[in-house]
Parts: C-alpha cells; structure tokens; sequence
C-alpha cells in the first residue's frame, strides 16, 4: 500500500470488468399526474391504490462495469417494469384532456425503462477497502395510458404519456472486505435538480453481501431503494412523476 492507494490487482474488492445479472423483486409505489396542454392540472393518481396495478413485481437487473487506470469505473445498468390494469373509477378523474367520471370502467397500462451510466472516482482504494464518489444520469423512459374498458370490446387505451425523463444522480459508494470470500458493498446517494423542462429530486440507496466463491465469478443478494419525484413541464409529458421502486435482489457476479 501506498499514498495513492493499491492497483485494482491488489484490491480484494475491486475488479478491472465486472457483470452482474439478477433478479430483483421489487415493491413499488407509483403516483402520476398528466396535466392539459390548456393549463388545466390533472389529478394525480396512485396506480395501486386507485387504479389496481400490482405493488409488486419480478423483474430482470442488469449491470455492467470497468475500472480505467487505477480509480475510474464507469458503470452501466438496465432494468425495466410493464404493467397494466383495470377498474371502475370510484372518483372522477382528470387525464390530460380527458375526465373520466365516477363509477367508469378504465383500463390502462404503465411501463418504464431505466438505463443509468455512471462514473465512480475511487478517492480511497486498500487492499481490503474501496471508497468512491459516484456521479452520472438515469434515463427513465415511461409509456403510460388511460382509456375505457369496455365489456366483451377491445380495450381502447391511449399512449397519453411517452417521454423520456433524465435524471442525474449523485452520491458515495464503498466496499470492504470481510473475510472467508466475503464482500460488503453498498452506496447512498440524493440530488435535487433543474434541467430546463424537467426539476425534481432523486434519492437512491443499495446494499449488498456477495460471496467471492470462485477467481471470476460468484453471488450476491442485497436490497435496492429509489424514489423519484419530477415535475415535467416538456411537449412530451406534462404533469408530475413520482416513482418509489425497492425490494431483494438476487445475482450472480462474474468478474476479470
């Protein structure tokens, strides 16, 4: 060891390529508002408690990283959710241009995709230990739409919403060795934001043990946390956007 810190060879923690793919069982709360291009402001809606969508789901998680030189890791992540429900209105509701009214059958379907690229600066690196400040962007795509559902018809719902919504993220992240092939590894993280059409405020935090079984490759399982609230005043989507997603992941890690 050294002021500069050890070489990823000598890290017991840190790997030059690492893949992790998983399964992520999430809980999610999910409330949304489309207002009138008019000016008029739209009800903002829970899409499990008012509308029926499930709060849980199974879904794939995937994440890809290299370290450059000694302390740069650039990481990139995927994973997305696709749902979709139906309900009778219990309350009247205003969707973009739309209003539907109580007692209304509505289907409707909500799907998003998230691709996070990051950069991690790993200011303090030992043998056993690994500190990093990570920054980068979230990219969450959302498809979303309300329309009639109607008995013995096909349901007719519209693509009201579909937009790309940029996130930058910020925050720390660590790792530290504890013996017998064992790795803690976690990071926390919050940003408040104004990107022209787009302000809001991310909070995200993640957790895990992994098990370093063989030389490339091993497991993990931890648990994940985000919770996105934007309001978004673009051509493509105007409203608000409030996303909680969090639950247990289960992956395998190759690493070389």
């Amino acid at each position: 060891t050294h002021a500069g810190g050890v070489t990823v060879d000598q890290s017991k923690v840190l790997d030059r390529w690492t893949l992790r793919l998983g399964g992520y069982v999430t809980g999610l709360d999910t409330k949304l508002r489309l207002d009138s291009p008019t000016g008029d402001e739209g009800t903002s809606i829970s899409l499990e408690d008012d509308l029926g969508f499930s709060n849980s789901e199974s879904i794939p998680r995937i994440n890809l990283a290299v370290i450059l030189g000694k302390r740069h890791e650039i990481t990139a992540g995927w994973y997305k959710t696709d749902r979709d429900s139906s309900t009778t209105l219990t309350f009247e509701l205003e969707w973009g241009d739309e209003v539907y009214p109580i007692d209304t059958d509505i289907a409707g379907y909500y799907k998003t995709e998230f691709l996070a690229l990051s950069y991690t600066n790993y200011y303090y690196t030992r043998e056993k230990t690994a500190l990093g400040v990570t920054g980068g962007l979230v990219l969450s795509t959302l498809s979303a739409g309300i329309g009639l559902d109607v008995l013995g018809q096909d349901i007719n719902i519209e693509e009201d919403l579909s937009t790309d919504v940029p996130v930058p993220q910020l925050g720390f992240s660590g790792s530290t060795y504890l013996g017998k092939g064992f790795v803690f590894t976690g990071g926390i993280g919050y940003i408040a934001f104004n990107l022209d059409d787009w302000e809001g405020d991310v909070l995200g935090a993640q957790l895990a043990f992994e098990h370093r079984t063989w030389k490339n490759f091993g497991f993990g399982a931890g648990y994940s946390y985000s919770a996105y609230d934007v309001d978004a005043n673009d051509a493509t989507f105007l409203g608000n956007y409030q996303y909680t997603i969090g639950g247990l992941e289960i992956y395998g890690r190759a690493a070389w």
